[in-house]
């Protein structure tokens, strides 16, 4: 298992917002990180089109002590990441190489929350009188999960994927209120937009989503990043789900942990509602069983 170097995820987290020359280097890595390990400082400033001592003070930004600190630190993390597999492949290798990449996304989603962030969103949330989902697509069943959790913990929690319908009740929202947007690619045109209906009205707005230089995030009052591999073109969502699932999880055990006795309460009030509809339906089904 191949874990993202932890100066990438720096970078990642950093990248919204470095500007200038500093965000060239910043995307002179991201684009090539094994560039830095073959190459000096002087070929970077070069490649750049600005001087040594800037790339230097960037590596500083990132918490190292210059350029060979931040080379030694990529060589000693930095392996290629195997995302697809290939014919030759057997079904144990498969396997393995599915959990891999599946738990290499947990532990990079983990270097990319960051504790501020999150804090923030169960701010927002917690002092939320409705909570508005906004997602498409695969991010639209991860919605319908936190949906369900947040619902049992007591919270209001409005959500339809239909265009139209999210128009309207977004409609009807107002600053008490609270945006969670969940999208991969944070350009998803349904979604983008809701969110910036939203941030038109003062509502603060939560994104979810893969890239911190999108639209969606560049609307977000907070970003929580997820760390996938898959490519904005793929043929269906599978390590990006996973992502939004644990990132999505964590906000929601943050939340009880913020009020674990109103927590208790509500999950006790539905687990009480949800028993008595199954012991009614066992009723049920036993006096048509006696009938016949």
């Amino acid at each position: 298992m191949n874990i993202t170097p932890r100066c990438i995820l720096q970078i990642q987290r950093l990248h919204s917002k470095l500007s200038g020359k500093y965000r060239d280097i910043a995307d002179c890595i991201l684009a090539d990180p094994t560039r830095i390990i073959r190459n000096k400082v002087r070929d970077i400033a070069e490649l750049c089109s600005c001087d040594d001592a800037l790339v230097i003070r960037f590596c500083q930004k990132l918490g190292y002590s210059g350029f060979s600190d931040l080379k030694q630190s990529l060589a000693a993390e930095f392996m290629p990441v195997k995302v697809k597999p290939t014919s030759e492949d057997t079904f144990a290798g498969l396997k393995k190489d599915f959990l891999d990449n599946n738990v290499k996304t947990l532990y990079d989603t983990i270097g990319l929350l960051e504790e501020e962030a999150v804090s923030r969103a169960v701010q927002i949330l917690s002092g939320a009188k409705t909570i508005y989902l906004l997602a498409a697509g695969i991010s639209g069943i991860v919605a319908e999960d936190i949906q369900i959790k947040l619902i049992r913990l007591g919270f209001k929690v409005v959500f339809h994927q239909d265009a139209e319908f999210a128009r309207i009740f977004l409609g009807l929202c107002n600053p008490d209120d609270a945006v969670l947007a969940i999208s991969f690619s944070g350009d998803t045109n349904h979604v983008c937009e809701m969110a910036e209906i939203a941030a038109k009205k003062k509502v603060p707005v939560i994104a979810v989503s893969n890239y911190p230089d999108s639209k969606l995030a560049k609307l977000a009052d907070v970003n929580l990043l997820t760390a996938s591999d898959e490519k904005i073109f793929r043929l269906g969502a599978m390590t990006s789900r996973i992502a939004q699932y644990f990132v999505l999880d964590f906000l929601v055990i943050s939340l009880v942990s913020e009020d674990l006795e109103r927590a208790e309460e509500y999950i006790l009030r539905t687990h009480d509602m949800i028993s008595k509809k199954t012991i009614s339906k066992r009723t049920i089904r036993g006096k048509r069983d006696e009938k016949e």
